[in-house]
This record gives structure tokens, sequence and C-alpha cells, in this order.
């Protein structure tokens, strides 16, 4: 579908293209005199933020978060929408297959305002960026909460048995939004160095985008450390398992040998007619028992 959204008397025009057809396309290309290439390139679901310059109309692909996306997405197309941009001096072309909540608000708000004002490709373009990266601001913050719960179950000793396969679900959500951010950081810097007119529109994009950056870095890095407090832990509780079974298997080993010499059934053994054989049996494995119990203790293996 192809939306004429703004018409300025200045000749400028904005068009949105919602999920649109080849021959639809096609038109538009035809119209506003798009790299064929670009244009190819438009229609590829599967591209990462990226920023081309051609003929002095700016290609730009961005990819914003899917706030309808299943809680088990962990990659960049289950987490993210393409958005597609051709901006010109007197002309802003957008696609998208889909027509989200945040692009429709755009669309009303320039319906009503700014219809006279210069350089409106670059100032709707700088909107679009803050739009999109304030998609990135929920699930952020969604997964940091996530997360402080993740470290309270761990540390309480409450965790259930799935909460490993939650943490690096976690990860892999915030390893996606922290790729993400980055190629945005990256693009708008190229954008603003090719033109230095982009510098002073993209400003508030610029600090919203390395602030998110930070965020999704410190998320993920978070959530790495306690995978690995998570495993570590895990270990701990099974070294000391083992440690407990490794000193009852000590003590009981040199008892089970004196009575399994004491159980064998030969004619000859001078202890068995004795009247102290019993009790002298129980003697060496009591006196061999306290040998092991202080041998332990003065290594430290029995406490902190």
């Amino acid at each position: 579908m192809i939306e004429v959204v703004l018409k300025s008397k200045n000749n400028f025009e904005w068009v949105s293209l919602i999920n649109p057809t080849i021959r639809e396309m096609a038109q538009v290309a035809v119209q506003y005199d798009l790299h064929s290439a670009s244009v190819h390139d438009c229609l590829e679901p599967e591209h990462l933020p990226k920023f081309e310059n051609v003929n002095n109309v700016s290609f730009i692909v961005l990819r914003a978060y899917d706030a309808s996306s299943t809680k088990e997405g962990d990659t960049v197309q289950k987490l993210t929408n393409k958005i597609a941009l051709f901006a010109g001096e007197n002309f802003l072309v957008t696609i998208h297959r889909r027509d989200h909540e945040y692009i429709k608000v755009l669309r009303n708000k320039w319906r009503v305002s700014h219809k006279n004002e210069e350089n409106l490709s670059m100032m709707i373009t700088a909107d679009l960026y803050e739009a999109i990266l304030n998609t990135y601001e929920t699930p952020s913050k969604y997964a940091m909460e996530m997360l402080e719960r993740y470290e309270e179950a761990i540390f309480d000793n409450n965790e259930p048995a799935s909460i490993i396969q939650r943490l690096y679900l976690l990860r892999r959500k915030a390893s996606v939004y922290k790729k993400m951010l980055f190629l945005f950081n990256e693009l708008i810097k190229k954008q603003s160095f090719v033109n230095e007119k982009w510098e002073s529109y993209l400003k508030e994009a610029v600090d919203n985008g390395q602030k998110l950056e930070y965020y999704a870095d410190q998320l993920y890095e978070d959530a790495n450390n306690l995978l690995n407090i998570h495993l570590s832990l895990a270990s701990h509780r099974t070294n000391e398992v083992m440690k407990v079974l490794t000193i009852l298997t000590v003590f009981f080993l040199p008892l089970t040998f004196i009575v399994g010499i004491y159980g064998m059934n030969f004619s000859y053994m001078p202890e068995m007619r004795s009247d102290f054989g019993y009790a002298g049996v129980w003697i060496i494995m009591i006196v061999v028992s306290l040998g092991i119990y202080f041998w332990f203790r003065s290594r430290g293996w029995l406490g902190d």
C-alpha cells in the first residue's frame, strides 16, 4: 500500500509503503529515481542496519524491536523488524512490512505540524531514529528486572531447574539488543560523516543511542556473569556433595577392610578363639576412625 503522509508547500513529500508489492516498489523507484540495487536490498527481510549514499539519496536500513515477538525469540529476525528509508532533499520514502504503532504516531504528528519547515527529510528521519531507539528501552528495562529476580533466586537457593535456560535466553536477547544498537550508532556516525548537515538533527539520537547501547552492553555482561556464577555455584554444590561422600568413603574403607579379613572362612584364625577377639576388633576400628577424624580435622577438611 502506498500512502502519501505529507506534502508540503516546499514540494517535499513523505511517502509510506506498507508491505508493498513489486509493482508498487517499481512505481516509487521510477518516480524518485531510486537506485535499483538499493531497491532490491530494501525488499530483503534479513538485512542488518546500514547506510549508503547514492546520487545524493541516502538509503538507510534500520531494525526496530518487535513488541509482538515471542518470549522465546532470541535472534535478530525473531526480535526485530526491518524498516528501510530513502531520504532525498525533497522526499522521504519509508518501507516496512507492518504498520507499527510508533510509525502511526509519527505519521499523525507530521500530518498536523511542521509542514512548511526546511530540511523536512532530515527532521522526520531524526524523529524516526528516536522512535526506533525508544522501542529498545522497554525490553531492556524488563530484561534488567528479570535479571535481578534470577539473581535473587540463585543466591536464595530456590531457583527452578529451568533457570539456566532462562538466563541463556536472556543473554541471547541482550546480545541482539547490543548488536543492533551498536550498528545503529555506527550508522549514525557514518551518516554524519558523509553529510555534515545531518549532525545537528541527529544529536539527540546519538546521545540516546549511546545510552541504550551502554545499557544493552551492561545487560549482556551482567547476564553472562550471572550465568557463570550459577554454573560455579552448581559446581560448588556438587563438590560439597562429593566431599561428604569422599569423607564417608575414607571412614568406612579401612573398617570394611578389617571386617572383610575377619569374614574370611579359614579354619585357623587365632583371634576367633580369643576371649577378647571381638572387643579387640572394635577397639581397632574405633582407633582407626578416630585417627582418620583427627587427621581430617587437622587439615581443615571437616569444616570451613
